[in-house]
């Protein structure tokens, strides 16, 4: 029995939102219209394709509330909401529109790693797999409902933050893909999300702290590694009050080889 999906919501943004709009409109499913980030820098690449498409674009969720309230043509009969890495939480008015559900791909493990953090988290606990989840968004509480399915992968030992989050986007577009395949043949089932580590920001600032009166070199070298994820602020010292953010050699490494990179990407 198949389950047809003929129009949806989209809510995200990064690379992986250009690729998700294409497929989505390959399978010739409506994308009524796209919450994004417009200034960030996928933003412009979503907002052309998105124009090109013919799908309207907004940057926040009280825009779209505003719809709602109106009852618009643009928010009726929709059959689905997809969250990609959407950074609020989708709330009860919009988890009322969609007749089979609402979804979020969330980058990380679950039940494992909820909310922020399981890039930072996992390399902490020197774990030697990470993985993408889908589940079924049931309440405004985070990273919460049914799991549909998750992929796991392996966490090499030079993984940082920023190298593991590059991986982990390559494999939550493919589990986007399967996981609306499964939906359109039908063949979705669910398992229960119990547990899980999640951060608050407060406790995830804390963990970046170097203290370099009890922390040893290996600890540094972990943490330096955990939060490496430009531009924002690493493992850091506090110097009169500023925060400092430290690199290692490995880093040095990993930075010359995101340079050598891009500019080859450049010449060709």
């Amino acid at each position: 029995m198949t389950q047809r999906i003929k129009k949806v919501i989209l809510f995200g943004r990064k690379a992986g939102m250009i690729e998700a709009i294409n497929f989505l409109n390959d399978k010739k499913i409506k994308i009524n219209l796209i919450i994004t980030k417009k200034k960030e820098i996928y933003g412009s690449d979503i907002c052309e394709l998105a124009r090109k498409l013919g799908i309207p674009i907004f940057e926040t969720a009280d825009e779209v509330k505003l719809l709602i309230e109106k009852k618009s043509d643009l928010i009726k009969d929709i059959d689905l909401l997809i969250s990609y890495l959407y950074w609020q939480k989708i709330t009860t008015p919009f988890l009322k529109l969609a007749k089979k559900g609402a979804i979020n791909f969330h980058p990380a493990p679950l039940p494992d790693y909820k909310g922020r953090a399981g890039y930072n988290t996992a390399i902490l606990a020197n774990k030697t797999y990470f993985g993408v989840s889908a589940h079924f968004i049931d309440s405004e509480k985070l990273d919460d409902g049914p799991i549909i399915k998750v992929i796991r992968f392996k966490i090499s030992p030079t993984d940082n933050a920023h190298s593991l989050e590059k991986k982990t986007q390559k494999h939550l577009i493919k589990l986007l893909k399967n996981v609306i395949e499964m939906l359109i043949s039908g063949k979705t089932k669910v398992k229960k999300n119990i547990g899980g580590t999640y951060l608050t920001l407060a406790k995830l600032e804390e963990l970046k702290k170097i203290d370099l009166r009890s922390d040893n070199a290996k600890i540094i070298d972990k943490k330096v590694k955990a939060f490496f994820f430009p531009p924002y602020t690493g493992a850091y010292i506090t110097v009169d009050g500023k925060k400092y953010t430290l690199i290692n050699e490995e880093i040095l490494i990993y930075l010359n080889k995101l340079l050598s990179d891009n500019h080859e990407t450049q010449k060709n």
